[in-house]
């Protein structure tokens, strides 16, 4: 028996133990963030990040009902005990519960037009710079982007990403940092709105990736959601899900 068919065969045991729920019925309310395309679209119910942690949690033998809020109210709901869990979550985050594996990680980059020949390093290489970020970047991105972009009068953080992805396209801003997923899929939206061409754009890697983690208030659901986890990752349904959101096609923008 091959070690891939034995770790199979070893999840499957493991998800067939009778799981107590922590409802009678299964369902855990689970907080989620507002829309965030490609990894939630709060609209549809559905996103990458959300797909993941709903089939974990499903594997495990629960049900996701989400609720959607404010990504900064999860720990504080979660605390309170008015979710079962959360998405999004990171593991300096204080939480009165159990984290999760890594669920997914965020690439964040600063993204300038391609006819720059300008070369950024480093988070302070953005000092005095025209920067569109994302809501919370300084917050998010640590210390050094904190201080380079602090008192920059050029500096600007925005909720819609869609406008800091139109900004940069008709060159109102130098650069814009965003999880390049993010990027490409109002990058596609763009286009099809203007029925014109992005320009060509350039990543600068100034962050390491951002892992994200799920949390619940129950150990018992946190074993369950990780083998779940565990499993779609050896079977492929993980990466099946990410391929479903993503064109693989347009991250190779990243190695130009």
């Amino acid at each position: 028996m091959s070690v891939k068919l034995q770790t199979t065969v070893f999840l499957a045991f493991c998800l067939s133990v009778v799981i107590l729920p922590i409802h009678a019925d299964g369902i855990l309310t689970i907080g989620v963030g507002i829309s965030k395309p490609p990894y939630v679209v709060q609209e549809e119910d559905i996103g990458m990040e959300l797909e993941i942690v709903r089939r974990a949690l499903e594997a495990g033998g629960y049900a996701m009902k989400p609720r959607y809020m404010q990504v900064a109210n999860i720990p504080h709901d979660l605390n309170a005990g008015i979710i079962d869990g959360g998405i999004h979550l990171k593991a300096h985050n204080t939480v009165d519960g159990f984290f999760s594996d890594h669920v997914i990680e965020y690439r964040n980059y600063a993204i300038s037009l391609a006819g720059s020949d300008e070369k950024l390093s480093v988070p302070s290489d953005l000092k005095g710079k025209s920067v569109v970020a994302f809501q919370n970047a300084h917050a998010n991105l640590g210390k050094e982007y904190a201080q380079a972009v602090q008192g920059n009068p050029n500096y600007i953080e925005l909720a819609d990403q869609a406008l800091q992805v139109e900004m940069l396209a008709i060159g109102e801003t130098e650069y814009i940092i965003a999880d390049v997923r993010i990027f490409l899929h109002f990058k596609h939206a763009y286009e099809t709105a203007s029925e014109a061409k992005f320009p060509p754009v350039k990543f600068h890697e100034l962050f390491p990736p951002t892992p994200y983690r799920a949390a619940f208030r129950k150990r018992i659901v946190r074993d369950a959601f990780d083998l779940g986890l565990a499993e779609l990752r050896n079977t492929g349904e993980y990466d099946r899900i990410i391929k479903h959101y993503t064109n693989e096609d347009d991250l190779s923008v990243l190695s130009n």
